[in-house]
C-alpha cells in the first residue's frame, strides 16, 4: 500500500511540475487555473475525510482515508527519528514534515527550522527552507532571513523576491522599488533545489520504512506546496511600469537572472518574462524562443513517457542525480539520458 501511494504521489508531483512550468511560460491566467485546481483537490481530500468520519462515502474512499492515516502515522514516526538525531539536515526535514502533518506552518516547524540553521549557520539552503516556512506562517517576519540570505549568497536574487512580496502586501512603494532594483542586480535566482532535495532525502532515507525514493517523494511533495511567490515579480514588471526605460532595463536583467535559475519553474518564468520585454525580431528574443523550445520539448517528453519516468527504477535514479548535479535542469537532462530518452529537441 505504501509503495502504491508513493507511486501515485510521484505521478501527481511530476504532473504538477509540468503544469507549473507551463504556467510560468504562458502567463498568470494558467497559474491561476493551476492554483484553483490545487485548492479544489485539497478541498476534496478534506471532504473525503469528513464524509468517511460520517460513514457516508463508498468503501473505496474510506480505504483511501485509511491509507492516508497510515501514511501520516509513518511520517510522524520518521519525523520523531529525525528530531532525535538532531543534525541540521534531519531537523530541516523534520520541520518540513511538521508543516505537512499539521496542515500549516506553526511554531513547532519554525523552531525546528531555526535549530537546523543554528547547527549549520553558513548553509544558505537551510536558511532558505527556514525562509519558506516563515513566509507560509501567519505573523512570521521574513525580513531578517532575507537579509541573512543576501549576506551569505549576495549574487542570488531569491531574497529580493520575498522582499517584493512583503512590499506588495504592505503597499510599501519605497521597499517595492528597492526590492526591484536589488533583484535586477542579481546574477541568478536560485532556490537551492538540488541541495535541499538531496540532503533532506539522505537524512530521511532508511528510517521508519522510508527508502530513498519514498523519502525524496515526501521532500519534493512538500517543497512543491511552498511555491516561491512570483506574482509580485510579474507586477513589478507590469506593462505600465516598463514604459519607463529604467524599469524596462531592470526587468530585462531580472528576466535574465531567472533564466539562470536552478529549476525549470524559474527558467520558464524568466523566459516568459523576457518574451514580454524584448521586441519581435531582436537577437535576445530569438535566443529566448530557442531556449523555450527546448524547455517545452522536455516537458512534453516527461508527459509522453510518464509510465517509464514514474517507475521505481526511474525514481531511484533521480535521487542519485539530484546529489550529483547542481540544478534541477541538469539532473533531469541526465535522468532522461539514463532512462534512454533524448533530452534535446530534434
Amino acid at each position: 500500500a505504501g509503495e502504491r501511494m508513493s507511486s501515485s504521489r510521484w505521478s501527481m508531483i511530476l504532473g504538477a511540475a509540468v503544469i507549473v512550468t507551463a504556467a510560468s511560460l504562458s502567463g498568470s491566467a494558467t497559474m491561476a487555473k493551476w492554483k484553483q485546481s490545487r485548492h479544489a483537490a485539497s478541498v476534496h481530500r478534506e471532504q473525503v475525510q469528513q464524509a468517511a468520519d460520517n460513514n457516508t462515502v463508498p468503501k473505496a474512499d474510506r480505504a483511501m482515508k485509511a491509507k492516508l492515516a497510515q501514511h501520516d502515522a509513518r511520517l510522524r514516526r520518521l519525523q520523531a527519528e529525525l528530531i532525535a538525531r538532531g543534525d541540521p539536515d534531519s531537523l530541516a526535514a523534520g520541520a518540513l514534515f511538521e508543516s505537512q502533518l499539521s496542515g500549516s506552518t506553526g511554531c513547532s516547524a519554525l523552531q525546528l527550522a531555526a535549530r537546523a540553521v543554528a547547527g549549520a549557520p553558513q548553509r544558505a539552503d537551510l536558511i532558505y527552507v527556514q525562509l519558506q516556512l516563515c513566509q507560509s506562517a501567519p505573523g512570521c517576519d521574513t525580513a531578517p532571513l532575507e537579509a541573512r540570505l543576501r549576506l551569505l549568497d549576495p549574487h542570488n536574487g531569491i531574497a529580493w523576491v520575498y522582499a517584493l512580496l512583503r512590499a506588495d502586501q504592505a503597499n510599501d512603494g519605497v521597499l517595492w522599488r528597492m526590492a526591484r532594483d536589488g533583484l535586477s542586480r542579481s546574477e541568478r535566482v536560485t532556490m537551492y533545489w538540488s541541495d535541499i532535495v538531496s540532503h533532506l532525502t539522505a537524512a530521511a532515507a532508511g528510517k521508519a520504512g522510508f527508502d530513498s525514493s519514498s523519502a525524496m517523494i515526501e521532500v519534493v511533495g512538500i517543497e512543491a506546496t511552498l511555491l516561491t511567490p512570483l506574482n509580485p515579480v510579474s507586477r513589478a514588471c507590469s506593462e505600465r511600469d516598463i514604459q519607463q526605460p529604467e524599469v524596462l532595463a531592470q526587468c530585462r536583467r531580472i528576466a535574465a537572472a531567472f533564466r539562470q535559475g536552478d529549476t525549470q519553474l524559474f527558467e520558464g518564468f524568466g523566459s516568459g518574462l523576457a518574451l514580454r520585454l524584448w521586441p519581435e525580431g531582436s537577437a535576445q528574443r530569438r535566443a529566448v524562443i530557442a531556449a523555450t523550445r527546448g524547455l517545452h520539448y522536455r516537458m512534453d517528453l516527461m508527459n509522453r513517457n510518464s509510465a517509464k519516468l514514474e517507475s521505481a527504477r526511474a525514481t531511484r535514479a533521480l535521487v542519485a542525480l539530484y546529489a550529483r548535479f547542481p540544478t534541477e535542469q541538469s539532473a533531469l537532462r541526465a535522468w532522461y539520458v539514463d532512462m534512454g530518452l533524448n533530452p534535446n529537441p530534434p
